[in-house]
Order: C-alpha cells, then structure tokens, then sequence
C-alpha cells in the first residue's frame, strides 16, 4: 500500500498547507512571544517543522508495515515507543546542527534553542503521536474496505463454486456411467448393484448437506472422497487404485468444503482415462509447522493428449484457498517422471 499522500495531488498540496499553517504559528510564536529576530524566527520555525514534515511522510511505511491490518497489541505500541524515541532525537540532533551551521553567531539564540528543549521535545511528541494516529486510522479503515471487498468476492466465488461442484457431481457423463454400472450389476451382481446405489445416494447426499459451508472436517471430506472413488472404481476396477497416508491430526482439521472433490477429479480425468495400465491416486495428509499439507499424488501417460473438462478446476481452488485464508502460496503443482501432484497447504486454525 503506497502512502496516501501520492495517491492524488490534492493530499500533497493539504499536507503541506497544514504544515505551512503550523510553520506560520511557529514564527509567529518565536516572534511575539519570544522576541526572536525576523530571521531567526523564519530559519527556527522552517527547519523544525520542515523536518518533521519530511519525517512524517517516511513515518507511514513503519505504521503500514508494522501493522498492516490495522490491529493494536502489545508489540506495536513497543515498536511505536521505540520509533518514536529514535526520531524525536533525530529530528531534534538534526534541526540543532542545521541552525548551528546557519546561525553561528547569535549565542542568545541558542541560549533560548537550549532553555526550549523541552518544548520542542512536547510539541515533537504530539506530532508524532498525531501522525501515528491518522496513519493508523487510514491503515484500519483500509484493511476493514479490503476485507469487506474480500468477502463479498469470496461469498460470490463460494457459490459459483457450489454451482460448478454440484455440475461437476451430478454432470451427466457422471450420473449416466454411474447408472449404466448399476444397471449393469442388477443383472450380474445384484448385491454390489444395491452397494452402488447407496454410495451414489450418499456421496450426492453430502453434496446437498455440505453445499452451503465454507469449512467442514477432513474426516468429512476424505469419506466423500472414498465414495466418490468407489463409485469410479465400479467402472474403472483394478485400473484405478487408491492409498491414502492420513495422519490422525489431520482428521480433525477443518479445511474448506468440497476442496479435495476437483483434485481428484483431476487426477481421475488426466490419469485413470487415459491410461491402460493401472493409475495409483494416493492421498496423503500431515501437520506442518503453522500448516496441514494435503498431496494428491497420480501417474499418468505422458504419450496420451489431455482430457479437457468442467468443474470447479485447480485455479479456482487455488482462488477459494486465496480468499479465505488471505495467502498467495498455498497450491502447488509438481509434475515430474510421468507423475502428477498437487500439493495444497491449509493454515492451522483453533477451533
């Protein structure tokens, strides 16, 4: 975020008609009330405030930077102690030794700069004090307009993403081949027939359930997984094989809802379809640090032409993780020696 005052030229010529308008006070204060000589006053009044000025405009990048959702806690208000010591002496080292250089002989002057001291270190405080303040307004209110667009972005985002997932469950090439399986094993294999018909009603029962979540337990969603799969396996059989590494932490984490469903289609639609030998999906979970780190991990025939299709897809995924979790790095796609994964971090929340 740059600072305000270089958005428009309007803020430049406020910012420095406030600081005239204090210089001015300034001269006329050392003038009337101190007696101070024309100049003396003017050179006094320009350099001090002058210097602040300049100081105050490098001031946001620490207030930005220090604190950039606008929050106050203990380490700020530490941070903004410290700062404030070192530049209150350095403005008041540095307007000391400019006037010495261009006031060298006027000793009464600098009686008066010595007998002021604490004055100016008063009047530094308040500037600064008040700088900080109106960066730190701007700061909070910007990080609450954010997180508003933010979330009306993600709110659109998670809906669309509800449509295309139940597209995605309930497409026709889905339900059709499932239905045809099942019509299939009415004949051959009644009692998988039956078994089919309840995983398909139960994977299109957390569809409907689950729909309206931002967030639901792993545990949930690797059991939708495992239905989707079976279902897929019915017709793919001993072609698609499926391990899964699943650390207990991992089940009791949150993660956003249906974020595992386009990873596995994936994989399944550039793996399993093209492939005539055997494709192993696996699954694997574990905390990291700060995070739970999820990899979904497939062979594939690198000499077949890739399938191309609809669903919620790898970028929107990406965008979903994004938006909720304010985080830019948390997918990632490694493919290599005719393997495909993708690697999914999820923040550690406490719930």
């Amino acid at each position: 975020m740059a600072n305000p005052l270089f958005e428009r030229k309007q803020n430049i010529y406020i910012y420095a008609m406030v600081w005239f308008l204090i210089s001015g006070i300034h001269f006329l204060a050392g003038i009337i009330y101190y007696n101070l000589p024309f100049i003396v006053a003017a050179a006094d009044s320009l350099i001090y405030n002058g210097l602040f000025a300049l100081i105050a405009i490098v001031l946001w990048y620490p207030v930005r930077y220090n604190n950039p959702e606008g929050k106050i806690n203990l380490y700020s208000l530490v941070t903004y102690l410290f700062l404030g010591i070192i530049i209150l002496t350095f403005w008041l080292f540095m307007g000391y030794m400019i006037l010495k250089i261009l006031i060298t002989k006027d000793e009464e002057y600098f009686k008066f700069l010595n007998d002021s001291f604490f004055v100016r270190v008063l009047f530094g405080t308040f500037f600064y004090i008040g700088t900080v303040l109106i960066y730190y307004f701007l700061v909070y209110s910007r990080a609450l307009q954010e997180k508003k667009i933010n979330e009306t972005k993600l709110n659109l985002l998670v809906r669309e993403s509800e449509l295309n997932a139940l597209r995605s469950q309930m497409n026709p090439h889905f339900l059709f081949n499932s239905l045809n399986s099942i019509s299939s094993l009415t004949v051959s294999n009644p009692d998988k027939a039956r078994e089919m018909i309840i995983q398909l009603s139960d994977f299109l029962r957390y569809a409907l359930k689950f729909g309206q979540r931002e967030e639901t337990y792993f545990a949930d969603e690797l059991k939708n997984i495992e239905l989707y799969l079976a279902i897929e396996k019915t017709r793919f059989e001993d072609k698609l094989i499926f391990e899964k590494n699943i650390h207990d932490i991992c089940m009791q984490a949150k993660v956003p809802n249906m974020i595992l469903q386009p990873l596995v289609e994936n994989a399944i639609k550039h793996g399993v379809y093209e492939s005539t030998t055997p494709v192993i999906v696996t699954l694997s979970c574990q905390g990291k640090g700060e995070f739970f780190e999820i990899r979904l991990k497939n062979n594939y025939d690198p000499e077949h032409k890739s399938r191309t299709g609809a669903g919620l897809g790898l970028k929107n995924v990406e965008n979903r993780l994004q938006l909720i979790y304010n985080m830019t790095d948390l997918l990632k796609i490694n493919k290599q020696d005719n393997h495909f994964e993708v690697i999914i971090k999820i923040p550690q929340k406490k719930y």
